[in-house]
């Protein structure tokens, strides 16, 4: 972008020359490295935390470029090899009890190299991917340290027992989608153990249409309850 001052760096200046050239020459700085615009993320974000109940929701985005095999400039793949381009794992901050945006908190931006050979199943948490999860949340913890409660919230790709283990502890707490179907104290699963709750509270929502489905009304189903899971045979899966 900066090297070919190409169609993004003028869609960034809205068409004034004058925020074109002051683009270029930030992303030309050499002190402007992924590392600190990731620092600067949380710089404002540590004070609007404090004494809040924080919902911290992390997510990846794949940032999709038009190319070809001769120019893909170091993109990696995504969308399962199909697309070239980059990958960004954010976090966010959430007043819990306004829903009002505080700022963003932590994460990483990255491409991959490669595809790995290497069984998922058989690779160290430390040389998997979903490892991001636990890393933005670790980071997470110093930014957030001023919340009164804080409740990281992720999906099923981050249901590693590894960050079950060690992330949860004072005032932070783990709001995950469960991918999997885990074994529990006393016998039984998860699933199991959920099915035999009772219901505590239904809700009423609207989904909105799609280009998949129209629009519909719908019921959710609270049901809770305290179990203790079992430390799996491999710990980072």
């Amino acid at each position: 972008m900066v090297a070919r001052q190409d169609i993004c760096l003028r869609r960034l200046g809205e068409g004034r020359r004058a925020q074109e050239v002051g683009f270029h020459r930030l992303l030309s700085n050499d002190k402007v490295t992924i590392e600190r615009l990731i620092e600067g993320w949380s710089e404002q974000t540590v004070s609007a935390v404090a004494g809040r109940h924080v919902l911290a929701i992390q997510d990846t985005s794949e940032i999709t470029f038009a190319t070809t095999p001769g120019r893909r400039r170091g993109l990696g793949e995504i969308g399962k090899g199909r697309g070239r381009g980059v990958l960004v794992h954010a976090m966010v901050a959430v007043d819990a009890a306004s829903g009002g945006c505080l700022g963003l908190v932590a994460g990483s931006v990255y491409t991959r190299k490669g595809r790995i050979k290497t069984p998922h199943a058989k690779r160290a948490l430390k040389d998997k991917e979903s490892r991001r999860w636990i890393d933005t949340a670790v980071q997470a913890k110093s930014v957030l340290a001023e919340a009164a409660t804080v409740t990281i919230v992720a999906d099923r790709e981050s249901d590693i027992y590894a960050e079950w283990a060690t992330l949860p502890g004072g005032n932070v707490h783990l709001l995950t989608r469960v991918m999997h179907d885990r074994a529990v104290v006393g016998g039984g699963t998860l699933s199991k153990v959920a099915a035999a709750l009772p219901f505590v509270a239904t809700r009423r929502l609207e989904l909105l249409a799609t280009h998949k489905r129209a629009a519909r009304k719908t019921e959710v189903s609270l049901r809770f309850g305290k179990v203790e899971v079992c430390r799996p045979d491999n710990p980072g899966a």
